[in-house]
């Protein structure tokens, strides 16, 4: 392909930082649910921490009893997170990371993995954030630039993007890390919070949410699904046999872990699609570069190595990526 680089851009254009697009799978923190929720059960039951945190009929006897079907993000304990990094350049895959809870036979383990991923998780936001260090290295020592252009130019080192993670991907990441107290990685990640921060609805150099983009942030007649969305562009839907509303179950029940992360991922490579697709209707990426990008995806999916489930999304994209294909 050819692209412009960064070495190329305009004194006073910020290049696009590298984009992470990723996807949690969470269980309800049932000891947690209970803890906060204990009040409003009118059939008590006696709970015991060390044989209940993972009893999936407790969990489903206090939802039914509080009418509670989808917990706030606080109660939701991340199993899961995979992830990858796409070049601003080329808008290849260029990095990834998976990492599920496995084996935890009690709710202290639960909670030490799940603090283990999260910093993880936070480390591996910004491995690539050196990406433009030569712009910024050159451009911030441009001794004519006033500080305030210095501020609105600053070292941009991820920008997160996903399907629906401003409402709760990055939600219940931050408020887990807060009860874990770990501290964010990302300088200005919370200590800026004007309207050039990673919290600031707008920021999409920062946050760029699909479904806010594709609902105009939050137009209810407009949200759709990942799955409907996907399917309408003929990228192939979720795993087969697997929702997020079985997480909890196929996690407390059949221990399925794997299971779990391979559904996972596969949303994130499906969001990936729908994110190329989204920057081509933003004339981001042009005609022939869209279809470069198709062609190099089907080809990453396929190549020998990968796992069967990514290939099975290569061949039921089939329409997909027939685009790059026509004349």
């Amino acid at each position: 392909m050819t692209m412009n680089t960064s070495r190329n851009l305009l004194k006073n254009e910020r290049p696009q930082a590298p984009i992470l697009i990723f996807d949690i799978e969470t269980v309800p923190d049932i000891p947690l649910l209970y803890v906060n929720y204990q009040d409003r059960l009118e059939n008590k039951f006696v709970f015991n921490e060390d044989s209940h945190w993972n009893d999936n009929e407790k969990l489903e006897e206090i939802k039914a009893q509080t009418k509670i079907d989808f917990p706030q993000t606080i109660y939701h304990c991340v199993l899961s997170i995979c992830a990858i990094f796409i070049d601003p350049e080329t808008y290849q895959i260029m990095d990834g990371f998976k990492r599920t809870i496995r084996n935890v036979e009690s709710y202290s383990e639960l909670k030490g993995a799940e603090k283990n991923i999260l910093k993880e998780f936070w480390a591996f936001s910004i491995k690539h954030q050196d990406f433009h260090k030569y712009w910024y290295d050159q451009t911030m020592n441009d001794r004519y630039m006033s500080d305030y252009q210095r501020n609105k130019l600053k070292k941009l080192p991820v920008t997160f993007c996903g399907y629906n993670i401003s409402n709760f991907d990055l939600m219940v990441i931050e408020q887990r890390s807060l009860i874990h107290f770990i501290t964010c990685p990302i300088d200005d990640y919370v200590k800026n919070l004007g309207n050039d921060s990673y919290r600031y609805k707008y920021a999409s150099d920062k946050v760029f949410d699909l479904m806010s983009f594709v609902s105009n942030f939050d137009n209810k007649n407009a949200r759709i699904g990942l799955d409907i969305l996907a399917q309408s562009m003929g990228l192939a839907g979720k795993l087969s046999g697997m929702d997020g509303s079985q997480v909890a179950s196929e996690f407390y029940i059949n221990n399925a872990s794997d299971k779990i992360e391979e559904y996972c991922a596969i949303d994130v490579l499906i969001s990936y699609g729908v994110f190329l697709a989204i920057q081509k209707f933003r004339g981001i990426l042009s005609e022939d570069r869209f279809k470069e990008c198709l062609i190099w995806f089907e080809k990453w999916l396929l190549k020998e190595g990968k796992p069967k489930s990514y290939r099975d999304l290569a061949i039921e994209s089939d329409k997909y990526f027939a685009y790059a294909k026509n004349a």
